[in-house]
C-alpha cells in the first residue's frame, strides 16, 4: 500500500478554553519526545538500560491576532490567573469555570482528501508562555501581528481516525 505525504497545512485544533485562538491558528509544533536513558556505572565503562520515563517537549501554538486582541487576551487572562492573579478571588474564579485551570487540546490531523486521520490529545495542558508581538509601520504590505503560545501538559496520545 502506497501512503501519500503528511501536509504541514492540513490540521485543525480544538481548545475549548481559547475558542478564539483556533479559528486563527496558523501553525503548530508537534512536541518531541525523549527518554533518558538510566546509568548504570561498572568498573570499566557506564552501562545503560532503557529509560525509566519519558519526557515530552512544550507544545507551542502560532496564532493571528484579531483586531480587537480576544484571542491574545484569552491566553493572557488565563496566564494571569493562573499565575500571578491580582487577588485569591481571580484564581478561585478561574478555577470555578466548567473549564477549570487546565484544558485538554485535540489536534486532527488531515489526509490527502482533508478528511480526518491522526488524532492527538494533550491532557491537562497550561500556558506557560505568550510571545511578544511586533508592530511595525515600516511595512509596505499589510502584515498581521502573529503570537506563539507556549503550552504544557501532563501527556499526549496519538489516535488512528
Amino acid at each position: 500500500m502506497i501512503n501519500n505525504y503528511l501536509s504541514t497545512g492540513g490540521f485543525d485544533i480544538k481548545i475549548s478554553r481559547l475558542p478564539n485562538v483556533e479559528f486563527f491558528a496558523q501553525k503548530l509544533l508537534l512536541p518531541g519526545v525523549t527518554g533518558n536513558a538510566v546509568e548504570n556505572p561498572t568498573p570499566l565503562q557506564s552501562l545503560y538500560s532503557v529509560p525509566d520515563h519519558l519526557r515530552f517537549a512544550d507544545f507551542d501554538l502560532s496564532f493571528i491576532i484579531d483586531e480587537n486582541m480576544e484571542n491574545y487576551r484569552e491566553i493572557f487572562d488565563w496566564l494571569r490567573g493562573i499565575g500571578t492573579p491580582e487577588s485569591l478571588a481571580q484564581y478561585k474564579a478561574l478555577k470555578n469555570t466548567k473549564d477549570g485551570i487546565v484544558s485538554d487540546i485535540t489536534v486532527l490531523l488531515m489526509n490527502s482528501h482533508k478528511n480526518p486521520n491522526i488524532k492527538f490529545t494533550f491532557t491537562n495542558a497550561f500556558p506557560i508562555g505568550l510571545t511578544p508581538v511586533s508592530l511595525d509601520m515600516s511595512q509596505q504590505d499589510v502584515q498581521y501581528a502573529e503570537a506563539t503560545v507556549t503550552m504544557r501538559y501532563d501527556t499526549f496520545t496519538i489516535e488512528k481516525l
